[in-house]
């Protein structure tokens, strides 16, 4: 490419780009359109999420254990550890 060529084309690529911004800001409804598309898409997606929370936290109180009494709690039927678990190694002096 020559010199004139290469100017041209260095001139003409900002040239394009600035039309195409121009040509975007003077149709304001396309923004309008993706803003409307972009609210429902919010929208849709927080009634989901909620529908999510509210159906799991059902299914967490069908699930609930009954109470337990003090007697029968968690910890019936353990034993505690033998006091002698390690022995201790003769020392011969």
């Amino acid at each position: 490419m020559t010199a004139p060529g290469r100017k041209l084309l260095l001139l003409a690529v900002p040239l394009w780009m600035s039309f195409g911004r121009a040509a975007a800001l003077s149709e304001p409804e396309i923004c309008y359109v993706l803003d409307g598309i972009l609210f429902l898409y919010g929208v849709i997606l927080t009634m989901l999420y909620c529908r999510l929370r509210i159906c799991n936290a059902r299914e967490a109180n069908k699930k609930e254990k009954p109470k337990q009494s003090v007697e029968e709690g968690i910890y019936t039927g353990l034993t505690p550890h033998a006091k002698d678990t390690y022995e201790t190694i003769g020392l011969k002096k």
